[in-house]
């Protein structure tokens, strides 16, 4: 189904801006599909075009996942006359995140990425059907490796 399969690739795809429309959790692996694909940086062995341009529908995929040490957080700003009173973080299962991607209630964006040793950290912002980045969430996601999935680079979608 997919023609290329990266594996531990960070160094050359960049998730910056692109939006969760499908998660799947089974065995021990966790997809996320991208219906409007991700980033793949210029210059690299994927991409020989000399700008940062957009796959098509793409897909990545958490190996050895462990959603007990998984964690997913949404933070809601408090305002009061127009003046932020606080911020709110409440702790999301995973299984609910997924649940509310599946049936088109969120659409999350990330923003920001960083990689450590078995952990993956995002953040980034959850849309509803009501706001546009209604929430800042935070996920961390307890994996081994991951592996990246697409089938072309867009030309017509330069960064």
């Amino acid at each position: 189904m997919w023609k290329n399969c990266i594996e531990d690739a960070q160094e050359f795809i960049t998730l910056h801006d692109c939006v969760v429309n499908g998660a799947e959790a089974f065995d021990d692996a966790l997809s996320l599909t991208f219906d409007d694909g991700f980033w793949i940086l210029a210059d690299t062995k994927y991409n020989s075009c000399r700008e940062t341009v957009r796959t098509d529908k793409s897909k990545i995929k958490f190996t050895e996942f462990d959603e007990q040490l998984s964690v997913f957080y949404l933070f809601k700003r408090h305002y009061i006359f127009g003046k932020r009173l606080c911020t709110t973080r409440k702790k999301v299962e995973l299984k609910e995140v997924y649940k509310k991607i599946n049936k088109g209630e969120w659409e999350i964006e990330f923003n920001e990425q960083y990689n450590g040793v078995h952990q993956v950290l995002f953040f980034g912002g959850v849309t509803t059907k009501k706001k546009i980045w209604a929430y800042a969430f935070q996920m961390v996601i307890n994996c081994d490796k991951i592996k990246y999935y697409w089938n072309n680079i867009r030309l017509d979608r330069k960064w």
